[in-house]
Formats: structure tokens, C-alpha cells, sequence
């Protein structure tokens, strides 16, 4: 199968070694999965035209994916769904799978195609050594793509990070609002306006084994 390439000009800008990345599209990256380009073990995501590794998944990862989704969707109204580990188009360049997304409408809606940003509400991420990368490349592009809330498990620090208010763009985007949240405390879960409930972050967070 041939992989088409790019309609336009791209700027692709130069790294410290002088390298200049060449960036696929949305397009291409899905004509790649296609071809079967990638193998059943890879697992990659497209962020600004780069492919990247998702984190592997572990017993603790898993279990606050798992649990969050479940709290998630207690909660939320008739016309949302959550989706878990799937992937969202957010631009033409960027295609993440987050941990968790509620997402407008029916999983119906979406036989054909992926979530836009438009679509989504909530974004949310389980991290632990992928903390550097949701914290810093996946944070700018949910912000630039105008998510309205960005969700971070901590788990090594044992906490719940919400960021709201998203503005900016490119390498400038970021959230205006961020809140912590303890393993004691509650997190308000907030969509389109509405208070729809309280979330224990306790409940999230995978139990403390002692030796």
C-alpha cells in the first residue's frame, strides 16, 4: 500500500543536532496502521507529526485506568460515554490514545471515524514514568486543542491534578487553572457547566502494599 505524503509545505524546525524531523499526518499514520507497518507489540501514538511510545501497562497503571472509568461513568449524564485507551484526532498532526476520555454522544456515533477535541470533555491520563510527557507534550497539545479539563493520576505522588481554562497555542498552549488533589480529598467532576458529583481520589489510587 502506499503511503500518501504530505498536500503541503510542513516547517519542520531543526533539533539541537541538526536533524530536521520529517512529521506524518494523521492520514499517513493511519495508512501506516493499514499496511500493517507497525507490529502486534508496538504500540504508538501520533503527537505533532511524531510517533510515540505509550507507557507499558503494569498492574497499577491498569487498575486506576479501570477504576477512574468506572467512577466516570456513575456519574455522567444521558448524551456522554467514556472511552478507554482509544484514540482521539486532535489536529492534523496529532492522534493520542489517552487513558480515559468522555466523549458526547453514543460509542455509536463513532463506528466510522475518531473523537475530535470538539467532542471531548475530559481527557485524563494514569501516570507514573510517563509522568514528564503527560505533564509537558500531551498537557500543550489538550490545551491547544481547547479540551476543556485534563485529568493526571499521579501515581508516585499519590494524587489527582485537574487543569481547566485552556489557552494558547503550539508550543505556548498550557491550562490557566490547575488544582491538586490528595489521596484524601474529593475531586468535583464538572462537564459543560453542571456539578455532576464528587470523585475520592482514594478510590483511584491502587492500595499501599506494606512490606
Amino acid at each position: 500500500m502506499t503511503i500518501p505524503m504530505a498536500t503541503q509545505t510542513q516547517t519542520r524546525p531543526r533539533s539541537s543536532s541538526g536533524v530536521v524531523p520529517y512529521r506524518l499526518t494523521v492520514r499517513q499514520f493511519l495508512k501506516m496502521i493499514d499496511a500493517n507497518v507497525f507490529r502486534d507489540e508496538d504500540h504508538v501514538e501520533l503527537l505533532g507529526g511524531i510517533l510515540v511510545d505509550k507507557m507499558k501497562k503494569y498492574p497499577p497503571h491498569n487498575f486506576g485506568v479501570g477504576k477512574l472509568a468506572a467512577l466516570l461513568r456513575g456519574l455522567l449524564p444521558a448524551g456522554w460515554f467514556v472511552n478507554e485507551e482509544k484514540p482521539i484526532q486532535l489536529s492534523r498532526w496529532s492522534r493520542p490514545e489517552p487513558d480515559i476520555a468522555v466523549i458526547r454522544g453514543r460509542l455509536d456515533d463513532y463506528s466510522g471515524r475518531d473523537p475530535t477535541a470538539a467532542e471531548v470533555g475530559i481527557v485524563a491520563e494514569v501516570a507514573d514514568s510517563s509522568y514528564p510527557k503527560d505533564r509537558g507534550k500531551k498537557s500543550r497539545k489538550y490545551g491547544a486543542s481547547k479540551i476543556p479539563a485534563y485529568w493526571i493520576v499521579n501515581l508516585p505522588q499519590r494524587q489527582l491534578e485537574v487543569y481547566t481554562a485552556p489557552t494558547g497555542r503550539g508550543k505556548s498552549a498550557t491550562y490557566q487553572d490547575v488544582k491538586i488533589y490528595g489521596a484524601d480529598a474529593a475531586v468535583p467532576l464538572t462537564l459543560e457547566g453542571r456539578d455532576l458529583g464528587r470523585i475520592q481520589v482514594s478510590e483511584v489510587l491502587p492500595p499501599i502494599v506494606k512490606s
